[in-house]
């Protein structure tokens, strides 16, 4: 087990012990108002769960909606999305509560910790207390690496406490370049471009019987995703990245999944396909499968997707079916990540 994902473990039975012992503490942090970035935009004008639903009946993952988180690498972090109406978010980090905020009548909330965050490993677990006073943890806890590189974006990933469901990147070095670099393209020569799409990485969800796709593209205004001979899927594009959400029908042979870019004519500009066996997504379990792309190699991506080039052996560990020779990997080879 490499020492993040050790790390990351770790934090997070702490982080629940902390909230455990936290629960009934008074809070000593004065509430402020900032100004905050925009993010994404909320799509539902409405409550997560309906007024005659009683909490108690309700899972705790169907309490809180992350939309939006971001951590720049000075450590400040911002989360946005939505949970109960007029309830109390705190979020807690080694059973200290670091920010809290208030959400508006349909639940809709923007929370930024007090103080920057340090470097090193940090894992941030969400507490809501409703307006009846019902207090309910949030399954979902926020993994952040920060390195000691002010130039390097922190890593951000939503865990399962329960360690049920699948672990989710949010943020990295990697898909931050891309986006980065595809903006300032965009915004300066996009007519000089070809329509481009990747599939990045697909991810198992065991407890959902779902398959998560993410991926980047240039052009276009929405993906359509499929597995060869099945139902079109849809997702839209953010920031030239996206993500689509299949049923998982696979089976245990070899299938295509097939990404399609769509421009606003509903032509397909672009399209790409990678070759995925049920077997192997069924092996990874809930681990996140990573699609090499061109001009990858091993030490690149584990500076990018865990943090430190030397992590590549933990990759290697994971992979030793498919890797010959570190040096030698090929494009639309799926390699489980720690």
């Amino acid at each position: 087990m490499s020492k993040i994902t050790y790390l990351l473990f770790l934090g997070t039975f702490l982080a629940v012990g902390a909230i455990t012992y936290n629960i009934y503490q008074p809070s000593n942090i004065v509430e402020k108002k900032i100004n905050v970035p925009v993010v994404d935009k909320i799509k539902e004008a409405k409550p997560l769960i309906k007024e005659d639903e009683k909490i108690d009946n309700i899972k705790s993952e169907k309490i809180l909606n992350l939309q939006t988180i971001r951590v720049n690498p000075n450590g400040d972090v911002l989360i946005a999305g939505k949970t109960l109406p007029n309830s109390e978010l705190n979020a807690i980090s080694n059973g200290k509560i670091i920010a809290k905020t208030l959400s508006d009548n349909i639940g809709e909330f923007v929370i930024v910790t007090e103080k920057p965050l340090s470097v090193g490993d940090h894992i941030l677990a969400l507490k809501i207390t409703s307006l009846d006073k019902k207090i309910i943890v949030s399954n979902d806890a926020i993994a952040i690496k920060i390195d000691n590189n002010k130039d390097t974006v922190p890593i951000v990933a939503i865990i399962d406490t329960n360690g049920i469901k699948a672990t989710k990147i949010i943020q990295s070095p990697n898909l931050s370049q891309k986006r980065k670099k595809l903006k300032l393209i965009s915004q300066n020569s996009v007519n000089n471009l070809n329509p481009e799409i990747s599939i990045l990485s697909l991810t198992n969800d065991l407890e959902l019987n779902q398959l998560a796709i993410t991926g980047y593209s240039i052009k276009g205004v929405k993906v359509e995703a499929r597995i060869l001979g099945g139902k079109v899927f849809s997702g839209s594009i953010l920031d030239n990245a996206w993500n689509i959400t299949l049923p998982n029908s696979l089976i245990s042979g070899k299938q295509v999944l097939i990404v399609n870019l769509i421009n606003k004519e509903g032509k397909i500009i672009a399209k790409d396909d990678v070759n995925i066996y049920g077997e192997v997504l069924k092996n990874a379990g809930n681990k996140t499968l990573l699609v090499v792309q061109k001009g990858d190699a091993l030490w690149k991506i584990a500076y990018q997707r865990l943090g430190g080039g030397q992590k590549y052996i933990d990759i290697i560990n994971l992979n030793k079916d498919k890797i010959n020779d570190p040096d030698l990997i090929f494009p639309k080879q799926l390699f489980i990540l720690p």
